[in-house]
């Protein structure tokens, strides 16, 4: 509704101030009350027809991109100064066209101040929104610039993105230590740093031992729990989309039934998304070696 309304406004803005810019006498002429201000002035008359059609094109960015409300604001805020002269004039009674005065000026001024103003509720998400991205950030020491620049330049793309954090957490049935396997293996398929470091961070965070999240990120399956040894070869057999997924599917099904598998395909490709994301946005620029209590660990990037 505001984009709506910033639009037809800019329409009629604009082409008040081209009137007032190249049609300076013909607009002195027809605006009701402008012949009672004095003589036409032409250098007058352009420059206030330059500031309506600046405003015009401010509210025209808005309803383009609503990312774009503070030029708006700026914009609107001429017409609102514009509108209580107005309206001041008309409760004084020094004003003759009262009604076309407020139908004219008042009412689209405040209206193109209503047009500028982003949404509230959008306003209140996105700050909260940095909030939980710096807290993230300070707590993992994980770079969040990625996920910034989706919240500054489309809050309807990152707001539609944000959930697939819960998704990621979504588990049932397997133990806690398969689905962390699983989401790690998803992690290291697309990523050879950063976000294989945090889902390893997360993982001793939630108690997973140091020797079981070290036996993952080396691929060693004869140091992993059965629980880890499950998950670890199914997560991989689908990353790899190897001849025996159906294989590793069915032992996983056997041990934790139909919602076992949903558990790990969810931990496996919810752990592959943000790092395929941030590659995608062009942040993906670092690799390193993972570290466990202080040692360092060589991340081999396994392609999926």
């Amino acid at each position: 509704m505001r984009r709506v309304l910033a639009a037809i406004l800019a329409v009629l803005n604009v082409t008040n101030g081209l009137m007032m810019l190249f049609a300076g006498p013909f607009w002195f002429k027809t605006v009701p009350g402008a012949t009672e201000t004095g003589p036409f002035n032409p250098h007058f008359v352009q420059d206030i027809g330059a500031a309506f059609l600046v405003a015009g094109l401010a509210l025209a960015v808005r309803a383009w991109r609503p990312a774009f409300w503070p030029a708006a604001i700026a914009g609107a805020g001429f017409l609102a100064a514009h509108g209580l002269i107005h309206l001041a004039s008309i409760v004084a009674g020094h004003d003759h066209h009262a009604a076309f005065d407020v139908v004219a000026v008042v009412l689209p001024s405040a209206l193109a101040l209503y047009s500028a103003l982003p949404d509230k509720e959008k306003i209140m998400r996105s700050f909260f929104a940095r909030r939980i991205l710096r807290r993230f950030r300070q707590r993992y020491g994980y770079d969040t610039s990625y996920l910034d620049m989706l919240l500054r330049e489309s809050p309807a793309a990152f707001f539609k993105f944000a959930p697939l954090m819960k998704a990621s957490r979504h588990r049932e049935v397997v133990p806690v230590e398969a689905s962390f396997a699983a989401g790690l293996v998803g992690a290291k398929a697309e990523d050879c740093g950063p976000c294989a470091q945090l889902v390893v961070d997360m993982a001793l965070e939630a108690g997973i031992p140091k020797d079981q999240v070290e036996a993952v990120v080396r691929r060693d399956v004869r140091a992993m729990n059965d629980s880890a040894v499950l998950a670890f070869r199914f997560a991989d057999a689908i990353v790899r989309r190897s001849a025996d997924e159906d294989e590793h599917r069915d032992a996983v099904r056997a041990q934790w039934g139909e919602k076992g598998v949903i558990d790990l395909a969810f931990a496996l490709q919810m752990g592959r998304m943000y790092p395929m994301m941030k590659a995608a946005l062009g942040y993906a620029r670092e690799c390193r070696r993972i570290t466990i209590d202080g040692k360092q660990i060589d991340v081999v990037k396994q392609a999926a």
